[in-house]
């Protein structure tokens, strides 16, 4: 898909709108078992269905204001890799949740993730005036903790054993960030 409104910019990738078009590619991703082990619904069975319905129902709405969603394309081409969102937003206390997810594992690895996370991040203190954002992951996320830290995400607690993935028990790792703490990535592989 091209020519989708651009709402933040870097030098790998851009942050645009959902569009109904992306569903059947999210579904694909949530449902590949090497990426989502990592979501917090894991062990969910989801439906091309159910995916269109969730987007009728959280994205195309719009009208929540605890939820900013974007889709994560290439710069050049806009070609889809992934989806970010803010939520939990509580703008009378400044703070909100990230969720980051880079699809096409050609991607992977390669800087792009955390360079979409540093433009999220940036919306959340720049457009909705955040004062902290919380991110969580399982232990076991190595590719996404060097991600978070890269940007300057601090770990301030873990719940142990707290999440199970095939009978196997994992730690849920709890980071936060302030502005003057992110760092931008692009700035620093110059």
């Amino acid at each position: 898909m091209e020519n989708v409104p651009v709402i933040m910019s870097g030098t790998k990738v851009v942050l645009t709108p959902v569009c109904r078009e992306d569903v059947p590619t999210d579904l694909r991703w949530i449902t590949d078992p090497e990426l989502n082990i990592f979501l917090l619904d894991y062990g969910r069975v989801f439906t091309l269905e159910q995916e269109y319905a969730w987007y009728d129902d959280v994205v195309a709405k719009a009208g929540n204001h605890r939820l900013v969603q974007f889709a994560i394309r290439l710069t050049g081409d806009q070609k889809l890799i992934g989806n970010c969102c803010l939520g939990d937003i509580n703008h009378r206390e400044g703070t909100a949740e990230v969720g980051i997810m880079i699809g096409e594992k050609e991607y992977l690895s390669k800087g792009y993730g955390s360079e979409a996370l540093y433009l999220l991040c940036r919306y959340g203190f720049d457009k909705l005036n955040l004062h902290s954002i919380l991110l969580r992951h399982l232990s076991i996320n190595a590719r996404g903790d060097k991600a978070y830290r890269k940007i300057g995400f601090r770990e301030f607690g873990c719940f142990r054993e707290s999440v199970v993935r095939d009978r196997v028990r994992y730690d849920m790792i709890y980071m936060d960030l302030l502005e003057p703490e992110l760092r931008n990535p692009s700035a620093e592989e110059k």
